[in-house]
């Protein structure tokens, strides 16, 4: 059968507005289903007039998930949080999320589900409370829709991503970098649009169903060659300090008590957490080439947004080019 509407939770999310963009571009109607409609608007200028609609849905109220899948052809799961606050915790979102939302393509006859996950979501032993959702949240989604595709993406980049954006920032304003432990830990970032471009590859290809796919850029860095490749298209010298694990996850969980007030914090102590483990794809995994893609490197994506962060801006002469 041939999918022409998709509705995608989480869509106005920085990896899921990478989703609807790729969509959009292959001529899909689709439906961006979050929690508040106003914040998402923007995703419909990625489309056509009336190609990339909202609807309002609640992961944590299955109704809403059923109404909101009700006519789709295929559904594609993007959506996550980055920190707990309130009643949008790891279990509620993640996890419970996940089954409300393979329950009802399941009810209603969907083609296929496509849920984003993370490399480590297959971690039954992690007791970083992030992972043990993404691994519950497999669960449901492979109990509750048998055929599921699931993306594993290392590190997601791309403007105002989590990871160079904000060390950008940091390097723009602070003495030095700082780095969790000694930055040894490797790391496989990905491109934001190229996951997009993965999603489409699965739609189109009826094969991938009952798959998982871990999604890596084209080299491995440790954490520290992270820093350092960020310093670089920014044009700055600062140091690199290590700092001790314990300390950082300390700093951390108190970062993370900014949330309540509606904030961003800038780590908290489960990113940390993470960020000493290797997160890059295994030998033997299906992968961007078991489906003829080929993902971009940092190298060639950082100029495109990280120049603001240079000494003088974005439009100083001087900078390299």
């Amino acid at each position: 059968m041939t999918i022409r509407q998709i509705t995608v939770f989480g869509g106005s999310g920085f990896v899921g507005r990478a989703i609807v963009q790729a969509l959009a571009r292959e001529g899909y109607m689709i439906r961006v289903a979050v929690r508040r409609l106003g914040p998402a608007n923007p995703v419909k200028a990625f489309g056509d007039v009336g190609q990339i609609n909202l609807i309002q849905a609640n992961l944590r109220m299955p109704a809403s998930v059923t109404a909101a899948v009700q006519g789709s052809d295929a559904v594609v799961n993007a959506a996550g949080i980055p920190f707990q606050r309130g009643k949008q915790t790891y279990q509620a979102v993640h996890a419970d999320g996940a089954r409300n939302i393979a329950q009802a393509c399941a009810t209603a006859g969907i083609q296929r589900l496509v849920h984003i996950s993370g490399i480590g979501a297959d971690n039954r032993s992690s007791s970083n409370a992030y992972l043990k959702s993404k691994v519950a949240a497999e669960d449901a989604v492979v109990a509750g829709f048998t055929s599921a595709t699931i993306l594993r993406p290392s590190v997601v980049f791309g403007p105002n991503d989590a990871l160079f954006t904000r060390l950008a920032s940091i390097a723009r304003s602070a003495p030095f970098v700082p780095l969790v432990g000694d930055g040894s830990a490797k790391v496989q970032p990905v491109f934001s649009a190229d996951v997009g471009r993965a999603v489409v590859a699965v739609l189109q290809r009826p094969d991938t169903a009952r798959t998982v796919f871990e999604l890596g850029g084209p080299r491995v860095y440790s954490y520290r060659e992270i820093v350092k490749l960020m310093l670089t298209a920014i044009d700055r010298r600062k140091a690199i300090v290590g700092l001790p694990a314990p300390l950082m996850k300390l700093a951390g969980f108190f970062a993370q008590q900014i949330g309540r007030f509606g904030l961003m914090p800038p780590i908290t102590a489960d990113q940390v957490e993470l960020m000493l483990h290797d997160n890059v794809v295994r030998p033997g995994a299906n992968t961007f080439a078991t489906l003829g893609l080929e993902p971009a490197a940092p190298e060639a994506i950082l100029p495109t947004y990280l120049d603001r962060f240079r000494v003088g801006g974005r439009y100083n002469q001087d900078a390299p080019t």
